[in-house]
């Protein structure tokens, strides 16, 4: 056979196979129409048995499950993993905190006082080198105040990242009273401010007996516990009221306490019952333009329906010259003092 015999057979087999391969592949369909023959047939089919829907019911929860199991899994290793950073990096702030970061680089002072800074500052105890994580203020105000006897109160705050601030407050007379020859000033919180002989520019307490010694820097207790609740209730019914120039008040008797006012004017205020408002009648009767700056009366509140006022003093009046006094002025003197004597408000 010569060669192009032969390459004239093989051209024809692969031809012939060729044909053969497609008629074998089969032609392609329409999807809509292989969906509507699918859904057919699937409605023909008989229905599934109950035992195999059981079991492929069965086989998905198993499946579902151990999903859910792999998932949590996982989760679990990152809660682990997450915890472990934390506590790391809890334990190296930790470590810092006390010993690198946080140290004292400033203290500062504020409020009112008659002490500078360095005084305060140096009665605390504070060096200015402290950590603030490690340092404990308990029982460093109480020091302070033993200390320095003319302050009421003072606190310390931390203030991150560096800072001490101390905020103290200046005592305020409140009352001074008088015992064995000496006067005691008290402040607001009850703190003997000074001993001294001299007056204090305070409202002066007679009658008040301390159950201790008394000492600077000390709280002060009366031997009647009384007689605190009375100085403090007056006092504070003072303060409220807005009444300045209160020189005295006497506590002697507890149902006839006594104000003097400006050393001019004796108010009875009867007990400390109803004390605002016997205080809003003073305030009334001094302000109000029913006393001259010159008089001595003396007011009586212990009612707080009407208030009583008796002169019991007035300012001195120019004199005449003896030869020019008019001949009826004992008489006239004589009516005056029965029209003085009369004399009441309400």
């Amino acid at each position: 056979m010569s060669r192009e015999e032969l390459k004239e057979k093989l051209r024809e087999e692969t031809e012939r196979s060729q044909k053969k391969a497609a008629k074998k592949k089969p032609a392609p369909q329409n999807t809509k129409k292989q969906e509507k023959i699918a859904a057919q047939t699937r409605k023909q089919l008989p229905p599934q048995s109950p035992v195999r829907r059981k079991r492929e019911q069965e086989a998905r929860r198993r499946e579902e499950k151990e999903l859910r199991e792999k998932r949590k899994h996982k989760r679990g290793s990152n809660v682990v993993y997450y915890v472990m950073v934390s506590v790391l990096a809890v334990i190296i702030f930790s470590v810092l905190s006390v010993t690198v970061l946080f140290n004292t680089e400033k203290i500062v002072v504020e409020g009112e006082s008659d002490y500078t800074d360095e005084q305060i500052i140096a009665a605390t105890g504070l060096k200015g080198d402290e950590n603030l994580v490690r340092l404990s203020t308990s029982g460093i105000p109480e020091k302070v105040l033993d200390k320095l006897v003319t302050l009421d109160s003072i606190t310390i705050d931390k203030v991150f990242p560096s800072t001490i601030k101390i905020t103290v407050t200046r005592s305020v007379p409140m009352v001074s009273f008088g015992y064995g020859g000496k006067n005691y000033v008290i402040s607001h919180i009850g703190r003997v401010m000074s001993i001294d002989t001299g007056n204090a520019d305070c409202m002066h307490v007679i009658g008040y007996k301390p159950a201790d010694s008394v000492i600077v820097g000390g709280f002060i207790k009366a031997e009647d516990e009384e007689q605190d609740n009375l100085v403090q209730q007056i006092s504070t019914a003072v303060e409220k009221a807005g009444l300045e120039d209160i020189t005295s008040l006497d506590i002697t008797d507890a149902l006839d306490l006594i104000l003097v006012y400006d050393a001019r004017v004796e108010i009875h205020l009867g007990s400390v019952l109803q004390i605002d408002e016997k205080m809003r009648m003073i305030k009334e009767l001094l302000y109000g333009g029913y006393i001259a700056e010159t008089e001595h009366v003396t007011l009586n509140v212990s009612d707080t329906s009407r208030a009583i006022q008796r002169p019991i003093t007035t300012a001195p009046l120019p004199t005449l010259p003896e030869e020019e006094e008019p001949e009826d002025a004992e008489n006239t003197e004589e009516a005056d003092e029965g029209e003085d004597a009369g004399n009441s408000a309400e």
